[in-house]
């Protein structure tokens, strides 16, 4: 079960969309600190994950998207 924040954060993070924990507060008018939490909670639900620049998207049909190979 998801709280109202989360849901909120979910609907930021549109499929595709990779933002900041500041950019989603700002987008929310909320404090990081709260998108931080809520964003760690789905991340444990597997709705969300962050990638190494320390972007956040939400995972779309998968726990996590495969990596993509480089050459």
């Amino acid at each position: 079960m998801t709280s109202t924040l989360e849901a909120d954060v979910l609907a930021v993070l549109k499929p595709g969309g990779k933002l900041t924990i500041d950019t989603i507060a700002r987008n929310l008018n909320v404090p990081p600190w709260r998108v931080a939490r809520a964003l760690h909670s789905l991340r444990r639900n597997g709705d969300a994950f962050r990638n190494r620049r320390g972007e956040w998207q939400i995972t779309v049909g998968q726990r996590r998207p495969a990596r993509q190979a480089t050459q």
